[in-house]
């Protein structure tokens, strides 16, 4: 196949692959918060879940049919309405919908066009790569549109990207995974040994926090549950298309900016703009707040400025030291380890994995302790380790340092509309790791010429 249609060919896929995954992305945002409880539909009764019971309308129980289920189009040709009571379709299904599909094709163009990834040269030999970064993107969206709906995060997302990073390692051989090489090199052999110590330490901490010898921190609060999900009915008449109408102009002129990068520079650039541009749509679709959500604010302001903060860390604290102290003796055990490709990409996995969940954690217990209230929670943390399992040390701690900033751009904005500056982080620390995916190297290169000199 020519490579131009090939890329062509693939590009399409991967484009309507997105469009597919949003909007099951937008059943995963409603659905995993509220998962488990009691609903009741055409006089059956169970436990909801991402499966049951199948799409419908909230307000009049009409199924969607599948012709009614196409991405983005379906909401347009119905004119954003059901089309079976006409109560008005939230924009935020077909702005997920649009945004997963820009996002899932702005990287195969920033990958195998833009060549911003090494080792991305043809579709049909590095799609598994391509696949495992994808699956990363739509984790994130999904973490980080319930984090801004509820300042929660589900764990099982962050788990779920380390099962599949893990499983990943010894499949795929590719530039992308992360690697920790042994080599002959003392230090990385003392480096590779506190990672398989720490992860021992790690593990045992979990198993005594399991049997309830270590003490949980914030049991008090754990005991009164999180914070209550919304009902699975809508509390009021969602938004009119018309009240859409600047997120609608919004969209259309992000898209107009894309295109024209597409014909004003070269690949690599307009290849960055699409991500940051699909990025933007998927903004306008989760952070505008509407009449079917609930304002969780108070909660989680009387949550962060419960007292005993301080106490509380220590527990944490304890917890660490199980980790911390594997980590040291198993550095200074004399056991040398044999440099083979697999072992490495589990190590790198696992280093990733410490990383990322280690630096949230201290500076969660250091904010806490300095502060007297909770600095960030735990959620953020095993966010942030599941995403070092899959894009590595490096690329994690640099989407730590980016994530401020992001976070500061948009409590800038909520200060100038006088909202609430009780912000979930959540969303700015992955979207700092997509976008690390692409600019972590170039911006460290730059730091270093530049900063270091």
């Amino acid at each position: 196949m020519d490579p131009t249609v090939a890329l062509i060919y693939y590009g399409t896929f991967v484009l309507v692959l997105g469009l597919c995954v949003g909007s099951f992305l937008n059943v995963v945002i409603w659905r995993l918060p509220h998962s488990g409880q009691e609903v009741s539909y055409q006089g059956r009764t169970h436990r909801l879940s991402l499966a049951w019971p199948p799409s419908h309308c909230p307000q009049c129980d009409a199924p969607v049919r599948w012709y009614q289920n196409v991405p983005v189009l379906s909401w347009v040709f119905l004119r954003g309405r059901c089309a079976a009571c006409h109560v008005p379709i939230p924009i935020r299904y077909p702005l997920v919908e649009l945004a997963t599909g820009s996002i899932f094709a702005a990287f195969y163009l920033a990958y195998f066009v833009g060549h911003w990834q090494p080792g991305f040269w043809f579709p049909q030999q590095d799609w598994p790569a391509l696949a495992l970064h994808l699956f990363m993107i739509a984790a994130l969206l999904a973490a980080s549109a319930i984090d801004a709906d509820w300042f929660i995060i589900p764990l099982e997302i962050p788990w779920l990207m380390a099962v599949v990073a893990l499983v990943a390692a010894p499949l795929l051989n590719h530039p992308v995974i992360p690697r920790l090489d042994i080599g002959s090199d003392g230090l990385q052999m003392m480096l590779a040994r506190a990672v398989i110590g720490g992860v021992a330490g790690l593990l045992l901490a979990n198993v005594l926090l399991w049997c309830k010898v270590l003490p949980r921190s914030f049991a008090a609060l754990a005991a009164d549950g999180p914070i209550p999900p919304a009902p699975t009915e809508p509390m009021a008449p969602l938004p009119s298309v018309k009240n859409n109408l600047p997120l609608l102009v919004g969209t259309a002129g992000l898209l107009a900016v894309a295109m024209a990068a597409w014909v004003l520079t070269e690949p690599r650039m307009a290849s960055l703009v699409s991500v940051v541009v699909a990025l933007l749509i998927f903004l306008l679709g989760v952070l505008p707040r509407d009449a079917s959500t609930v304002d969780v604010t108070d909660e989680v302001e009387a949550e962060i400025n419960a007292p005993g903060a301080r106490k509380e860390m220590l527990y944490e604290i304890l917890f660490l030291l199980f980790p911390l102290v594997g980590a040291a003796v198993a550095a200074a055990l004399p056991l040398d380890l044999a440099p083979e490709p697999h072992l490495e990409r589990l190590l790198g996995i696992a280093l990733g994995f410490l990383a990322g969940g280690g630096i949230v954690w201290l500076v969660r217990i250091g904010g806490t302790l300095g502060f007297g209230r909770e600095a960030m929670g735990l959620g953020d943390v095993h966010l942030m380790a599941g995403i070092g399992a899959v894009i590595g040390a490096p690329l994690v701690l640099m989407a730590f340092f980016i994530a401020p900033f992001l976070g500061l751009l948009w409590a800038a904005v909520r200060l100038v509309l006088r909202r609430s500056n009780v912000l979930p982080y959540g969303p700015w620390l992955s979207l700092a790791s997509i976008l690390s995916l692409l600019i972590a190297k170039p911006v460290g290169q730059w730091y270093l010429q530049h900063m270091l000199r």
